[in-house]
């Protein structure tokens, strides 16, 4: 793919967000609005997507070794993301709370409400969305344990009670979309278009919501915190870069075969601005969900620059 189309993806996404931005602020979007969006990419537009991409693919077994390899190693991305976060909250000098959203958000990207549109417009077909929708499996797997312990470590909400939330319309949608696949069901015509139609609204959704988000943010409060841009250098220019080449390595000396559809899943999805769910769960757990607030504006805005940027690195150096 070239760079030139990879700009041009990255230019349309920002111009969604924002029409987002402007429709808000011009009150044709109400405050409603983002709950009714969020809803309707969560629990519908989403969930079609992945299930219509997914029943569309012939499973192989390079898919399957594909999908295994993303598995292990986007563990090992969020291992090296919280231990660069920890590192970095730490020479930082925050304070424990700061420094808990910190080190949480080096770690969790917005792979849904962004990662999911961009990987499925840069590489149509269905195959991205499934390593995509593993290494979002494989995230909440974390979130739900690791990260709400974090967040409050007295919380009762622990263990299976917290494990639960992994069943919802998306892993759903996956597992329904897996076995489609490979027992080689296909929809009828006419539900592939309207279900597949409606899927693919997903991408202007999901960049309206995050126009909204951005548009309700006071600009002013959000870009004197040095540590959001140590946090955004690190997550979003950084360390995909230095995953481009340690995967690479490990992948080599350990004689692994992935294709670079499935590598560049990896990197990109790494490389995902903060996420904005973070910013519901500190609320919650009542951590500091200003920073995290602060966290996802900033970066979200940087990502603009950045996700160019990591594209263009794949192209160079990639599988």
């Amino acid at each position: 793919m070239g760079f030139s189309t990879i700009l041009n993806q990255i230019i349309i996404l920002a111009i969604l967000i924002l029409c987002g931005s402007i429709a808000f602020r011009l009150k044709i979007l109400q405050e409603t609005a983002k709950g009714v969006i969020e809803k309707l990419v969560f629990y519908i537009t989403l969930p079609l997507l992945i299930v219509t991409k997914l029943s569309s693919l012939d499973f192989t077994a390079e898919i399957l070794r594909n999908g295994g390899i993303v598995i292990v190693s986007t563990y090992f991305i969020l291992f090296i993301q919280i231990l660069v976060g920890k590192l970095s909250a730490k020479l930082l000098r925050l304070e424990k709370p700061q420094a808990v959203i910190h080190s949480l958000h080096s770690m969790l990207g917005n792979i849904v409400f962004l990662g999911f549109p961009l990987l499925d417009a840069l590489f149509p077909g269905g195959e991205a969305i499934l390593y995509a929708a593993l290494y979002q499996l494989v995230v909440n797997t974390v979130m739900w344990s690791y990260g709400v312990y974090q967040l409050n470590p007295n919380t009762k909400e622990k263990g299976l009670s917290n494990l639960k939330k992994l069943i919802n319309p998306n892993t759903i949608a996956l597992s329904i979309g897996l076995l489609m696949m490979i027992l080689r069901i296909r929809f009828p015509q006419l539900l592939q278009i309207s279900l597949g139609g409606l899927g693919s609204t997903t991408l202007y959704l999901a960049m309206l919501y995050i126009g909204i988000l951005l548009a309700q943010t006071k600009i002013h409060e959000m870009i004197k915190s040095p540590d959001v841009y140590v946090l955004s250098f690190n997550k979003l220019f950084l360390l995909p870069v230095v995953f481009i080449f340690l995967l690479k390595f490990i992948f080599h000396i350990l004689n692994i075969e992935i294709n670079s559809m499935a590598f560049s899943v990896l990197i990109l999805e790494s490389a995902m601005p903060c996420m904005v769910i973070l910013v519901i769960l500190a609320k919650k757990y009542g951590n500091d969900d200003k920073l995290a607030m602060k966290n996802f504006f900033i970066s979200t805005i940087i990502s603009l620059l950045s996700l160019p940027f990591v594209l263009y690195m794949l192209e160079i150096f990639g599988i």
